[in-house]
C-alpha cells in the first residue's frame, strides 16, 4: 500500500513539475505593470522559465451587453533585434546606445547598477508557436474566425475586455552572456481595420527587455511601449501589451435588433405569423466575413442567416404577435431594411411601423398581398449604436355594412361558381335525357 502511495506522489511530483515547466511567465507578476521577475533577496534572482506572455486586448461594444461573434481577422507579431534610438542597427547581442538603471535598494551595496541594453537573439526565438526565428526574426499569430466569441458591455469595460496571450518562447535562444536584451514587437493586422468593421487602438509597436545572467538564465521580463533607456523613474512606458491602458487594445462595435408584431381588432391575426422581409446591406463595403445570431421567440420563425457570409444576408422572417425574431451582434455600419407582407386572405389593415417606439413608416390601407413601406434601420460605423426594436401594429380595417365582408368574399365567390357550375350541369343532363 505504501509502495503505491509512493509512486502515485512521485507521478504528481512529475506532472506538477512539467506543468510548471511550460507555463509562461505572467507580466505584472510582481505587481508592477509590465514586468515579470524580482529579487528573492538583494543581489539574488529568481529564475522565471524560457516563456513570457504578453497580452492582447479586444473591446467589444454592445448596448445589450451580448455576447458577440468575431469577424475573420489575424494579427500577426513579428519580433525582431531592437535598434538604436536613432533607429540604426547593430548586430544581435551587441550593445544599443541604450541602458537600463536600477534602484539602489535594490543591492547589499547600496548603490544602482546601470548596464547597456543589447540588441535580442531571434534565433530559434517561437512566437505563438509559429516556425522558429531565424537571426533576423520571428513572428506568430493570433487568429480569429466567426466561431469565435467575445463579450461586449455597453462601454467596452469590464466584461467588454477580451484579453489574449502572446507567447514568447526563448527556449531555444542561445545568449552568449550576461545583460539585458531588447526586442521589438510589431503588430499588423490581415486587413485593414475598415475592411473588418473594427477600430484601431493607435500603438503597434512594444519593446520587451530580457534579463539574462551569468549562467545564461532568464529572471526578468519588462514590456515597453517606447525604445528609450529606464531609470527608477521612467517607469511610465511600462505596459501589459497590446492594451488599452497603452492605447494598444482594438475597439469593435456591433447592435441588435428585435422584430415585434401587433394585431390590433383581429382575434384571428393574433395568432398569426406575419411575413417580414429582412435585408442586411454594406455601404461600408465590409470585406471579412461576419455571423449574426438569429433566436426567434415561440410562435415565430426566422430565415437562418448563413454564418460566416459577408453581412448582405436577405430572407424572410415570420414574426407572430407576442413572440419576437431578434438578431444579435450584427456590425455597426451594416444597415438594415424591414417591410412586411400582408398574406391574410381578404383583409386589409391599417399598418404603422415603429422604430424604437418613434413612428417611422404609415400605411394606411394594407391590401391582401401588399408590402409595407420599408423602414431602414440607419447604423453609425465605428460607433456605439443603441439596440433596435422594429415593431409593425396592424389594425384590421372594417367595412361598413352596405359592403360586403372582405374576409369571407373569396369563399362566397367560390360558393356561388360552385352553384353556377352544379345548375349548368343539371340543365344539360336535362337536355341529353
Amino acid at each position: 500500500m505504501m509502495k503505491r502511495i509512493g509512486i502515485f506522489l512521485l507521478a504528481l511530483m512529475v506532472v506538477l513539475a512539467l506543468g510548471t515547466s511550460v507555463c509562461a511567465a505572467a507580466l505584472q507578476e510582481n505587481g508592477e505593470t509590465g514586468v515579470a521577475g524580482d529579487w528573492n533577496e538583494k543581489d539574488t534572482e529568481r529564475a522565471m522559465g524560457t516563456s513570457v506572455n504578453i497580452k492582447k486586448e479586444i473591446l467589444s461594444f454592445n448596448a445589450n451587453n451580448s455576447t458577440v461573434h468575431a469577424p475573420v481577422v489575424t494579427y500577426t507579431y513579428t519580433v525582431t533585434p531592437a535598434t538604436k534610438s536613432d533607429g540604426s542597427s547593430v548586430a544581435p547581442g551587441e550593445d544599443l546606445d541604450l541602458t537600463v538603471l536600477d534602484e539602489t535598494g535594490d543591492h547589499a551595496a547600496g548603490s544602482a547598477v546601470t548596464v547597456p541594453v543589447k540588441a535580442g537573439i531571434t534565433e530559434g526565438l517561437v512566437v505563438n508557436q509559429g516556425a522558429a526565428g531565424t537571426a533576423s526574426s520571428a513572428a506568430g499569430t493570433l487568429e480569429f474566425n466567426n466561431a469565435t466569441t467575445w463579450n461586449s458591455s455597453a462601454d467596452g469595460n469590464g466584461n467588454g475586455v477580451n484579453s489574449y496571450n502572446i507567447t514568447l518562447n526563448f527556449h531555444d535562444v542561445n545568449f552568449s552572456k550576461p545583460g539585458v536584451y531588447r526586442y521589438k514587437i510589431a503588430e499588423t493586422l490581415s486587413a485593414e481595420y475598415d475592411e473588418v468593421a473594427m477600430e484601431d487602438g493607435g500603438s503597434k509597436d512594444r519593446y520587451l527587455d530580457v534579463y539574462v545572467d551569468g549562467n545564461s538564465s532568464i529572471y526578468g521580463y519588462v514590456c515597453m511601449d517606447a525604445n528609450t533607456s529606464i531609470t527608477p523613474t521612467n517607469t511610465s512606458s511600462k505596459t501589459n501589451g497590446f492594451v488599452s491602458a497603452s492605447d494598444g487594445a482594438d475597439k469593435y462595435y456591433t447592435y441588435d435588433l428585435t422584430l415585434d408584431k401587433d394585431v390590433v381588432n383581429d382575434a384571428f391575426g393574433e395568432t398569426h405569423p406575419f411575413p417580414f422581409t429582412v435585408t442586411f446591406s454594406n455601404p461600408e463595403a465590409y470585406t471579412s466575413t461576419f455571423t449574426v445570431v438569429e433566436t426567434a421567440s415561440s410562435g415565430s420563425t426566422g430565415f437562418g442567416p448563413t454564418a460566416a457570409s459577408a453581412p448582405t444576408w436577405t430572407g424572410t422572417a415570420y414574426v407572430k404577435e407576442g413572440s419576437t425574431v431578434t438578431y444579435t451582434g450584427i456590425p455597426a455600419g451594416v444597415d438594415v431594411s424591414v417591410y412586411e407582407t400582408n398574406d391574410m386572405v381578404g383583409v386589409t389593415y391599417h399598418a404603422l411601423s415603429k422604430l424604437n417606439d418613434a413612428e417611422k413608416a404609415e400605411d394606411a390601407s394594407l391590401a391582401p398581398s401588399s408590402t409595407s413601406t420599408p423602414v431602414i434601420i440607419d447604423s453609425t460605423k465605428i460607433a456605439q449604436n443603441d439596440k433596435q426594436a422594429l415593431q409593425i401594429v396592424n389594425s384590421l380595417l372594417l367595412i361598413s355594412p352596405t359592403g360586403v365582408v372582405l374576409r369571407i368574399a373569396p369563399y362566397v365567390m367560390i360558393l356561388v361558381a360552385g352553384i353556377v357550375l352544379l345548375l349548368i350541369s343539371r340543365r344539360r343532363k336535362a337536355a341529353e335525357d
